[in-house]
């Protein structure tokens, strides 16, 4: 059985996509970490830096919102209807 997420992009993970939003198609016991890699291949470049292969965290250069909530961990149980946001940090001063 499958289900869908929707993955936003936002900044310089939009242009590297091309697009603001994909609709990606996941089997039921997926993960977070496994979308993100998928896009990894799918895209090179930067998106190859959203997961610190030395924590298998979600790098702090790179905010990760899921349903509306920063996330860290990429081994996040993903489920029908989820929205993965994928951006920079924004910083103030």
């Amino acid at each position: 059985m499958t289900f869908q997420v929707r993955v936003l992009f936002h900044a310089m993970f939009k242009e590297i996509a091309g697009t603001r939003e994909i609709t990606q198609e996941l089997d039921t016991d997926s993960t977070l970490g496994e979308v993100l890699e998928e896009l990894a291949r799918k895209y090179g470049k930067d998106f190859k830096m959203i997961v610190d292969p030395k924590t298998g965290q979600i790098s702090a250069e790179t905010l990760v919102m899921l349903n509306g909530q920063s996330v860290r961990k990429a081994d996040i149980q993903l489920k029908d209807r989820d929205v993965i946001m994928i951006s920079v940090p924004v910083g103030g001063g």
